[in-house]
């Protein structure tokens, strides 16, 4: 079966940019793309392809960038199997474990020793905000930020006072998205040296 083309809107869709970015792109021929008549073309395989190079080009940190992160534990929660790829393939200095789903999450939180959960607002079965909530009645002390495109200023709030700690909005600022997540995992590891301070 011959493969199906998408357009602009549907390229713009799955890689989560604005249909102008893609178009930019493509007109620079910065992406995988070419024209049937006038309108722009993306095979879907090619762009896959195109996207974890773009993150290889991003990720700078190896093996050194880990040690010093002292292999600190992340979780991230999207049903969305490209973003989670996405993450692990950004966030190597950190150990990675990833849910697709909040029950998934839950599970994990309960089971594993994590440092901080990247956690989707919009999910099928439990939502993010169910989720973040399930989470703090096992793990009240555990750092969360809230990652979607489909976050409004209440779910937001709402994340905020269930203790979310921040929130990452898609499409991803890939510097202040690493900020964010650093600026958690070392909030974690200070509070962690005061407790272990006070019980010396």
């Amino acid at each position: 079966m011959e493969e199906k083309l998408m357009d602009i809107k549907d390229t713009a869709l799955y890689l989560k940019m604005n249909k102008m970015t893609v178009y930019k792109l493509a007109r620079e021929n910065r992406i995988p793309a070419f024209k049937i008549a006038s309108e722009w073309r993306f095979k879907k395989e090619l762009i896959d392809q195109w996207l974890m190079n773009q993150l290889e080009g991003k990720t700078t940190l190896g093996l050194k960038a880990r040690e010093a992160a002292g292999s600190k534990t992340i979780l991230i929660v999207d049903d969305d199997e490209l973003t989670r790829e996405f993450f692990k393939r950004l966030l190597q200095e950190y150990t990675i474990l990833t849910a697709a789903s909040g029950e998934e999450a839950v599970y994990l939180v309960g089971k594993e020793r994590l440092d901080l959960v990247l956690l989707d607002i919009k999910m099928p079965g439990i939502d993010g905000i169910e989720t973040l909530r399930q989470i703090r009645a096992l793990n009240p002390a555990l750092a969360v930020v809230m990652i979607s495109a489909h976050g409004s200023l209440k779910t937001s709030v709402e994340a905020a006072k269930l203790g979310a700690l921040d929130s990452i909005a898609k499409p991803f600022d890939i510097e202040e998205m690493k900020a964010v997540i650093r600026g958690a995992v070392d909030k974690k590891v200070e509070k962690e040296v005061k407790e272990t301070a006070a019980r010396a």
